[in-house]
């Protein structure tokens, strides 16, 4: 009888563990409920412990929790109805984080083990400017919390613009004996003074509170002098070459220069660009960095300078002779230097001259190349002249050395008596010269063969156009 019993009991004992095994849990069922209910377009919360003799009535959680909801301002004809512990919320919310809150308040409430919230959330108008006014006023309050520290900031900028003045001033005082460029002094101070006013505007935001911008001003000034480096290029190129030409001065004012085909006499230079002055009055400004990176002629750097002219003479006429000729006018020329010595050379057989090529050096520091090329021309005409040598124009002026035929025909009464003759013209005689005996270097037209440059500097030197300016190399 045992026996049986005792396998029966082996039988039945894991038949009934498994059954409560299988059996759903309270968290389950609490869990099942919240997400049907959720499905429903509900929200049910379950407490996590129930209390099995309540200490409140319905009624006094539905008058608490009414009361609560209504001095909150927050929602509209808003109801509670508790039934056996559990809340029942209806009416409307005017946002779905208040929504949540009337739950989260319903179910921390003495006594209550379950809240089934029906609050509705209020919809809002297409334009609503609620949002906009309350930051608005958030705003107002911020900055009358922080205006007594504004007030300072704006104390401290100014006093650090005052001393980043005082900077500058003090550095090209410094540097006036030890840095030769006006230019380099101007940018050392002005370095400096940026530096101070940088590190004064750090102050004032630390001190306004606005620490991130302070930090975030430091950290970009880099990328901001980067920024500015590619818009302001030309501005900042022009200014390097600035510096650049007032620490080689390649030039000097008063110079007689050629730039990309423009020529004149330098006035200044400023940190935009370079004035000159050309011969017949008119002003050029020429951007630094064109003037720095373009092929400079001057003509005045170094004082003696080479011209040239051409003269053609008649196939007549001995080469020798006329090359003695010049020669001598070159010699005994005023403004003409013995050396280098100058040159009277045969260049080349023309249609009807034979052309000669004529070099001389000269100082362009005292004498004008226009007035000296100008007297050397005359003269060696004279004295060509003088020595009856020609100077055939090739255009007009054309030599038969064998002489030319001529044939007359005569009326036909007379044709029996015909004949003809051969003319053979005589050479015309050699131009007498004028009476230039004793003709000096210089004439009337000429003047004194001075250079030019006092005069063009004179005559621009009431150009109002760049007077306010520093000049960067005098």
């Amino acid at each position: 009888m045992y026996p049986i019993l005792a396998l029966l009991w082996l039988f039945i004992t894991p038949s009934l563990i498994l059954a409560q095994d299988q059996s759903p849990t309270a968290d389950d069922v609490a869990a099942a409920v919240t997400s049907d209910a959720q499905a429903d377009g509900k929200s049910v919360v379950v407490a996590d412990a129930v209390q099995v003799d309540p200490v409140n009535s319905d009624t006094k959680i539905e008058h608490r929790l009414t009361n609560i909801l209504q001095a909150t301002g927050w929602f509209k004809s808003p109801q509670v109805r508790v039934d056996r512990g559990v809340a029942f919320l209806s009416g409307e919310a005017d946002s779905i984080k208040h929504q949540q809150w009337a739950e989260a308040t319903a179910m921390r409430t003495s006594d209550v083990v379950a809240v089934v919230n029906r609050i509705q959330v209020e919809e809002l108008p297409l334009w609503n400017f609620a949002p906009a006014i309350v930051s608005l006023k958030q705003l107002g309050r911020e900055f009358t919390s922080i205006l007594p520290l504004i007030l300072i900031a704006i104390v401290v900028v100014v006093l650090s613009y005052y001393v980043a003045i005082a900077s500058a001033w003090f550095v090209r005082w410094f540097a006036h004996r030890r840095i030769e460029s006006g230019l380099l002094r101007q940018v050392a101070g002005n370095v400096v003074a940026v530096l101070v006013f940088i590190v004064g505007l750090y102050i004032a935001l630390r001190v306004s509170g606005l620490t991130r911008l302070a930090v975030t001003l430091l950290g970009g000034t880099g990328l901001i002098g980067l920024a500015l480096g590619f818009a302001f290029r030309d501005i900042a190129e022009n200014y390097l070459a600035s510096i650049l030409i007032s620490l080689n001065h390649p030039f000097r004012v008063g110079d007689l220069i050629e730039v990309e085909g423009e020529k004149g006499y330098v006035r200044k230079v400023t940190t935009r660009g370079t004035v000159l002055n050309t011969l017949e009055g008119n002003q050029i400004q020429m951007p630094n960095s064109t003037v720095y990176k373009g092929k400079i002629t001057n003509y005045t750097a170094t004082p003696l300078s080479r011209q040239d002219f051409a003269v053609g003479i008649g196939f007549d006429d001995s080469a020798t002779e006329a090359q003695e000729i010049i020669m001598r006018v070159l010699c005994e020329h005023v403004a003409i230097v013995e050396d280098p010595a100058p040159l009277a050379i045969v260049q080349s057989l023309g249609a009807a001259t034979v052309n000669m090529r004529v070099f001389y050096w000269f100082d362009q520091t005292k004498h004008s190349p226009l007035k000296v090329s100008s007297s050397v021309i005359r003269l060696t005409k004279q004295e060509l002249t003088k020595a009856k040598i020609t100077m055939p124009d090739e255009a007009r002026e054309l030599v038969f050395p064998q002489g030319v035929p001529v044939r007359m025909v005569e009326s036909a009464d007379e044709q029996h008596h015909d004949r003809s003759l051969e003319i053979q013209p005589e050479r015309p005689p050699a131009r007498q010269p004028a009476a230039v005996i004793g003709e000096s270097d210089t004439s009337v037209g000429e003047g004194d063969l001075s250079s030019e440059q006092s005069e063009v500097m004179r005559a621009t030197a009431n150009d109002a156009t760049v007077d306010g300016e520093a000049n960067l190399i005098a």
